[in-house]
């Protein structure tokens, strides 16, 4: 019994041999890899200079009504030289500033209820921000998907000034007489 414990242990280890051998390879650029991300070689990685915000809900207003929701995922740009923790702990009051600046003055793209205009959005961000953490800390900000919470169809535009408005048609009435 003990001769066949033998012979399985030792055919398992040379059938296994190969993977061992070709995984290798593998585990070793791993291992430089580590020791690169640590600083062995010298060389030092330098953090991500954007900074991915969660996506937020920004109020469609029309003529005071609230008319829908945009789901809309920003993105802000560091300086080369921006320090990513400065941000830190600042975006629950960059939300709430949004949400806010939307309801005095909303961020409705001319003739939809689904869209945002982006210009006015970037920039009521970058005043926000400049409030939150001061001048130069953000380069740029970047206007990710915008989804809509729901569909729903554009404003009718409204009649031109001094354009007489379109009268009802007169409701069709028989004009033959009532014969008793």
């Amino acid at each position: 019994m003990v001769s066949s414990a033998v012979s399985r242990r030792a055919v398992l280890a040379f059938a296994a041999a190969p993977l061992v051998l070709a995984a290798a390879p593998a585990f070793a650029r791993s291992d430089k890899k580590k020791e690169k991300k640590e600083g062995g070689e010298g060389e030092k990685e330098a953090p991500d200079p954007v900074i991915k915000l969660g996506s937020m809900a920004l109020p469609i207003v029309a003529e005071g009504r609230l008319i829908n929701y945009v789901f809309v995922d920003l993105s802000l740009t560091l300086p080369p030289e921006g320090d990513v923790t400065v941000f830190a702990g600042k975006e629950p009051f960059l939300r709430d500033a949004l949400v806010r600046a939307a309801h005095k003055q909303p961020f409705n793209k001319p003739g939809s209820y689904v869209l945002l205009d982006e210009a006015k959005l970037k920039s009521t961000v970058m005043r926000e921000v400049t409030t939150l953490v001061g001048k130069g800390k953000v380069a740029s900000v970047t206007i990710g998907k915008q989804t809509p919470r729901n569909f729903v169809p554009p404003p009718k535009p409204a009649p031109k000034p001094g354009t007489p408005a379109q009268a009802k048609p007169a409701p069709r009435v028989d004009s033959a007489p009532i014969i008793p």
